[in-house]
């Protein structure tokens, strides 16, 4: 029993150094990269990024950082594929949404997107204020803060300290849900793949999943879709306009 708890102990261990030696790798790569990126070598900038991607690393600097690189060498649809995938682990880091917004200037498709009431602005941009991880810190926070909100209201002996937990702790509860709320949001968009963007200098969206099927629209790279279904090697996508139709997915890299 003892000799199977050692060896236990010992791949545990084994783990850990395995997992410190590849986060120093990657963080060496990181600054490697960046240094070449100011050199301008945008080509081995790009070969260490990847290093870092192939590790199954991820973060908004690395993906924006990537980004800029593409952005540089004019690859406008890989810049913004990169871009996008840093504002979906952090929709309010404006830095990001800047480069996009220039990105999106050097391509072809200007499609407008589809007006929203006040409301569904008002939500959008309160739930893209923060990124997940600060959502979730700010819920620890609330929930704390509730807690001793209700020891207050419920032990207090003064009146006014318990009117000021009770008012306190609703404002609590409420921040607490929304937070709670936004954070699993932004965790569930996150690891899903249900955007893409255009690779295909043109391509033509069809009405079914059949090249000899309506020709509807004709779209360019560097464009955001979303996949709204899949069928034997077509995408079912949906463009900022509304419109919808099918593509191939060999046309676009998803996200």
């Amino acid at each position: 029993m003892k000799r199977y708890t050692l060896l236990i102990l010992m791949a545990i261990a084994s783990a850990f150094t395995v997992g410190a030696r590849a986060q120093q790798s990657a963080e060496q790569w990181f600054e490697q990269a960046n240094a070449a990126y100011n050199a301008g070598s945008y080509d081995t900038a790009l070969i260490l990024y990847n290093n870092v991607v192939d590790n199954g690393l991820e973060s908004v600097p690395l993906y924006f950082n990537m980004g800029n690189t593409y952005y540089k060498m004019r690859e406008y649809p890989m810049a913004i594929y990169y871009y996008e995938k840093a504002l979906k682990l952090d929709p309010s880091n404006e830095d990001v949404r800047t480069n996009l917004a220039i990105a999106n200037l050097a391509i072809v498709d200007k499609i407008e997107e589809v007006p929203q009431s006040f409301i569904e602005k008002g939500w959008n941009a309160l739930k893209h204020s923060f990124s997940g991880l600060q959502w979730t810190i700010l819920s620890i926070v609330a929930f704390a803060l509730l807690l001793v909100s209700v020891f207050l209201f419920l032990r207090s002996r003064s009146m006014g300290l318990r009117k000021l937990g009770f008012f306190v702790g609703l404002v609590m509860l409420v921040v607490f849900v929304l937070s709670v709320l936004f954070a699993s949001q932004q965790k569930r968009a996150s690891l899903k793949e249900d955007q893409a963007i255009i690779m295909t200098p043109t391509v033509t969206v069809k009405s079914t999943p059949n090249e000899a099927s309506v020709d509807l629209f004709v779209l360019h790279e560097g464009t955001k879709v979303q996949i709204l279904d899949e069928a034997a090697g077509w995408n079912k996508i949906k463009i900022a306009n509304g419109s919808i139709g099918w593509l191939q997915a060999e046309t676009m890299l998803p996200f």
